[in-house]
């Protein structure tokens, strides 16, 4: 009996490890120990790291040279809008049978084509493994145009220059007036008088094709700094020159539709200068072209019939 009360008081007995030295009770030896241990933890993970972003480097580098490689492009075809020749479109583009297929970048082919070939607004490429390239053009055209001394210079909705000397405008093309013009190279931006102005007419420009507003004939920057446009040359429409353009002329367009479901013959002034209210006054404007004004434009499109 008393053997197997001596063993049940064992059974009972707890093992309690041994407490941790608090930092402040470790002897120099001992931090020095630990601090090691811990340095050369990091240092190993600093290593494997390293060895593992080098390995896959390596690996990026072999992959990219042996598709450069092997995919080389035999086959270059141009989709889209027909707006220059196909041959036109890959000699402007740089790119030519036996580059890399890998490497072509659409960025830079995009920049290329749209300033040698203005009348190209975007370009996108697909990549068609193993050996062919897809050009695919979208086409752009002139929205303003501004009087030059050789001709029309021609403008698209992104402010980007299409022709200098244009002999002749298409419908639906507004002629512009009351800026000076700083400079006008075909493939490059167009450039006002005065870093502001250009702005604001590049707004205009946004404001324009967002809106989807069309039949505009005239625009004009007035000097209280609002702008005047004419539409089908029957109703002017004034807008102020506001962060909001975008809207006032998506309004405008709703008024216009009104009024032409009404009469689509009716003239008159439109104002959207007035805050958040839009006035439209009915009937021809007070301030109209003198005759002698009126004889030179006749002569001068006479003289562009001519010429055509």
């Amino acid at each position: 009996m008393e053997q197997r009360k001596k063993k049940s008081k064992r059974s009972k007995t707890k093992i309690i490890p041994p407490k941790k030295k608090r930092p402040e009770s470790l002897s120099r030896d001992e931090v020095r120990s630990i601090n090691k241990k811990k340095i050369k933890r990091k240092r190993k993970a600093e290593r494997l790291a390293l060895l593992t972003g080098l390995a896959f480097v390596v690996i990026s580098i072999g992959v990219v040279l042996v598709l450069a490689l092997f995919f080389k492009i035999d086959t270059i075809t141009i989709k889209g809008d027909k707006v220059y020749a196909d041959k036109e479109v890959i000699l402007q583009s740089g790119i030519e049978t036996g580059d890399s297929l890998i490497r072509v970048k659409e960025s830079k082919i995009n920049d290329i084509l749209t300033k040698e070939l203005p009348y190209i607004g975007e370009v996108t490429v697909e990549k068609k493994l193993p050996d062919t390239l897809v050009i695919n053009v979208k086409a752009t055209r002139e929205v303003v145009a501004f009087q030059g001394g050789a001709g029309f210079i021609l403008v698209d909705a992104e402010g980007k220059v299409l022709s200098e000397n244009a002999s002749m405008l298409r419908d639906n093309v507004a002629l512009v007036s009351g800026m000076k013009l700083k400079s006008a190279s075909a493939g490059e931006m167009i450039s006002l008088s005065d870093e502001k102005t250009t702005e604001s007419f590049l707004k205009l420009l946004g404001a324009i094709k967002e809106s989807k507003i069309e039949l505009l004939t005239d625009i004009s920057l007035n000097k209280d700094g609002n702008w005047t446009l004419r539409y089908d040359d029957r109703i002017t429409i004034k807008v102020p020159d506001s962060e909001d353009i975008g809207t006032e002329l998506k309004r405008a367009v709703e008024i216009l539709n009104t009024e032409n479901e009404r009469n689509p013959y009716t003239e008159g002034v439109l104002d959207l200068t007035m805050g958040n209210n839009a006035y439209f006054k009915p009937g021809a404007e007070t301030t109209e072209p003198s005759k002698k004004d009126n004889k030179k434009t006749t002569e001068a499109t006479s003289t562009t019939e001519k010429s055509e």
